[in-house]
């Protein structure tokens, strides 16, 4: 058994830290567990968002754990505290305003935010998203007040999202970029399907385009394309995947690609930190290649290995499986995504 005044900290309260949190807590009963969250709600289901954008679910309904669950558990839960930067050497986290946390081992399930394109950078101000709770609060009540919306991308989320405001009776432009699929490219047969399958909403679908201009005009938007297409709408909404969010661990040792680099044993570089989840890359021996897996089953899976890891155990993380997504009819097999609406 580890040291009662052992400290393990986990920066992240989706799946994967969670059950992170919940196998350290199930093995080792006296050490201190601290999970540190920039979002100021407990655990919630992110495949769920849209469901309570159209007022289909409440908000308990979206929560899969409450304060108190994390109080039976012993298990610290800090909200709305951002970590700015760890300190490896002294293994010490400094969060907003220069506080302090220690920690003895820690696990990095920070997960992923919304990814802007550089070239969308620039009109960052005009962008709305939802890849979190805090994005559907921001928005919520002027999605339902407002008539026209672009969208812009397209992935996973951002079709169920257009096919959550074509049945509450909105106008809606799509313009399918094919590299909000990364790492996958979306073919022109490929394109040529979705576009045929999104014929049964009433949406425009551009396609072999780009933005141009957004800009505010008399309240609304203007957005043209390069093509000349030129709209005006309530709200433009950005879908174009994730990227890691990961800022916090520049400078501290960590070895970092597009997420943090970790074996198959789920641990960095530096020792006693572990990295999980969709913010990590995994080394796979087997192509001899880092390969990330997003999706609530692999986070599910890789918080318990990490966990099981960091209290030395040696267990090798295997992807959930290669699963078949369906893209508006166009089915691709990948362990990139997986949307579910309930916790394994």
């Amino acid at each position: 058994m580890m040291p009662f005044n052992d400290h393990y900290v986990i920066i992240g309260n989706g799946p994967a830290g969670n059950h992170a949190a919940r196998t350290l807590r199930k093995k080792d009963k006296d050490a201190k567990i601290t999970i540190i969250s920039d979002e100021r709600v407990p655990y919630y289901y992110k495949p769920k968002l849209t469901n309570f954008i159209a007022d289909e679910i409440a908000k308990e309904d979206l929560m899969v754990n409450f304060l108190n669950s994390y109080k039976a558990k012993d298990i610290r839960i800090r909200l709305g505290q951002e970590v700015e930067r760890i300190d490896s050497e002294s293994k010490t986290l400094f969060l907003q305003h220069m506080e302090k946390i220690n920690y003895s081992k820690l696990i990095i399930a920070s997960g992923s935010r919304a990814r802007v394109l550089p070239a969308m950078s620039r009109y960052a101000n005009h962008l709305k998203f939802v890849t979190s709770y805090t994005d559907v609060m921001a928005v919520k009540e002027e999605i339902r007040k407002a008539k026209d919306f672009f969208i812009f991308g397209g992935d996973l989320v951002g079709f169920k999202f257009l096919r959550l405001l074509n049945s509450m009776g909105k106008t809606v432009t799509i313009l399918i970029y094919p590299n909000a699929f990364w790492p996958y490219n979306l073919t022109d047969n490929m394109l040529a399907q979705i576009t045929e399958s999104l014929s049964k909403f009433k949406v425009d679908v551009i396609v072999k385009d780009d933005i141009s201009i957004i800009d505010d005009k008399n309240g609304l938007y203007r957005v043209k394309t390069q093509k000349g297409i030129e709209k005006n709408v309530d709200m433009v909404f950005s879908f174009n995947g994730l990227i890691p969010n990961i800022d916090f661990a520049k400078g501290s040792g960590v070895d970092i690609d597009h997420g943090i680099l970790v074996n198959e044993y789920l641990k960095t570089n530096v020792d006693s930190i572990y990295a999980c989840g969709s913010c990590a890359q995994i080394y796979n021996p087997s192509i001899k290649s880092y390969t990330t897996s997003i999706g609530w089953p692999n986070a599910v899976v890789q918080g318990e290995v990490a966990a099981f890891n960091l209290l030395g155990d040696h267990k090798i993380i295997e992807s959930v499986g290669r699963k078949y997504f369906d893209l508006e009819g166009v089915k691709i097999k990948t362990i990139w995504w997986e949307d579910i609406d309930d916790e394994v």
